[in-house]
């Protein structure tokens, strides 16, 4: 394998387009490496706004897994539940410990009206990991009540605007926090720019940005000649000699204009990067907007960016609009046509549910089936529950004292798997 500092300083140099070290063909001097893979598929994502659930995935490690929840964010977002629910299941086959698969179901079976199987769900999950943040989110979602404001992902749900924009520099690739500001638009596409994949696609609006042809006709049918005539008044009027040194000196202040402006554009920042505020000016001019109001509910607890491993822990580094400059160039023409129809099929499907659910919802609203037992057994059976009997008994608390002491859980409570035959249940 390679080591993390080697990828890691890789990542950074593909990071920056414009000045890194690193080509599209140097991807491929990498071999059977999950983070470079994935920032592979995230490219291929990009090109058309697409997710791409890996059908047949090569590594199975904790990267690979955090990175098809966000694709199970963008397809909850393209409004293709069936979809988003089939991949979330598959996740927590392939992970029964895991929190972040169970909350992919949870909301995924949210959005399908399965609001009872998805609170079945939601009791395993807190069961396990009641402390966690995200799961304390999911609670919210759920109508559980309003704990643990003063985590990201819950604040993110109930405060008010003015005590989110915090959230901003705590988690600058957080694009859902950016997106609830005023005037946060161009922010959120440099923390993450897949949050806008889902609206992009509805309007048809191609991921690469160039300037437009009005801004070329303005400069170079309009600017220019007034630049010329200036000079010829004054040669006229004047001199031959300050004829030419005011045109000289228009020209050049135009042209070194337009350079710094380019500058600027790349000038990578997490605040007002001039690049960013053009490409947000974009999406507003389309109309692609993403809002609190077109994002479904929980997505901020799954959606993610480039991925890299430190220490083996997984972190998410975003993923900024300017990466399109890593694209292939493609006529936008194009692009547009292709996604044009996906965006009618979006347009027609179901609104995505965007506010929490009601207090004690489930004591008002009817059953959707009259099957018995958790979701999570019906649809998957016991290998959605390998592993977590002992994983919920290792986070009791007499068994977080006896780790923190040292001391070691006595024989007679350690857990011994009994009655795991179906046939043989009373």
């Amino acid at each position: 394998g390679y080591d993390e500092p080697e990828i890691l300083s890789f990542v950074c140099e593909w990071l920056d387009p414009w000045r890194g070290a690193v080509t599209e063909d140097d991807l491929w001097d990498w071999e059977n490496n999950s983070t470079i893979d994935y920032i592979q598929q995230l490219q291929r994502m990009m090109k058309s706004w697409k997710p791409q659930p890996s059908e047949m995935v090569l590594h199975n490690d904790k990267l690979t897994q955090t990175g098809q929840l966000t694709m199970v964010a963008l397809l909850r977002a393209q409004r293709r539940y069936d979809e988003a629910l089939d991949l979330a299941l598959s996740l927590v086959r392939s992970d029964p410990i895991g929190v972040r698969p169970r909350i992919a179901v949870a909301l995924c079976l949210l959005d399908t009206g399965q609001w009872h199987d998805a609170k079945s769900v939601l009791d395993e999950v807190i069961k396990s990991d009641s402390k966690d943040p995200r799961v304390q989110a999911l609670a919210v979602i759920f109508g559980y009540g309003t704990k643990g404001r003063e985590h990201l992902e819950v604040s993110l749900l109930l405060d008010e605007e003015k005590e989110i924009r915090k959230w901003m520099d705590v988690a600058p690739v957080n694009a859902y926090a950016a997106v609830l500001q005023k005037g946060g638009l161009d922010e959120a596409m440099n923390a993450n720019v897949l949050i806008a994949a889902h609206e992009a696609t509805r309007r048809a609006v191609a991921p690469r940005y160039s300037s437009g042809i009005l801004a070329s006709i303005f400069q170079y049918l309009v600017l220019l000649p007034i630049w010329f005539v200036l000079g010829i008044f004054v040669y006229q009027e004047v001199g031959d000699a300050e004829g030419l040194t005011v045109l000289g000196a228009l020209l050049f202040l135009n042209y070194s204009y337009r350079r710094v402006s380019r500058q600027q554009e790349h000038l990578i920042r997490h605040r007002d990067q001039r690049g960013m505020i053009k490409y947000a000016r974009r999406l507003k001019r389309y109309k692609a907007v993403p809002q609190a109001s077109n994002i479904p509910i929980g997505n901020h607890l799954l959606l993610g960016g480039i991925l890299v491993t430190v220490n083996g822990v997984v972190l998410d580094i975003g993923y900024p609009a300017w990466m399109f400059e890593r694209l292939p160039k493609e006529p936008e023409k194009k692009v547009r046509q292709r996604l044009r129809k996906r965006g009618i099929a979006l347009e027609k499907a179901k609104t995505p549910r965007v506010s929490p659910l009601g207090k004690a919802w489930w004591l008002k609203r009817p059953k959707e089936h009259t099957e018995s037992g958790p979701l999570l057994e019906r649809a998957i059976g016991p290998v959605a529950y390998r592993g977590r009997t002992n994983y919920v008994r290792k986070k009791e608390p007499q068994a977080l004292n006896d780790a923190a002491q040292g001391k070691e859980t006595p024989l007679q409570k350690r857990f011994i798997p009994r009655n795991t035959i179906r046939s043989e249940r009373s």
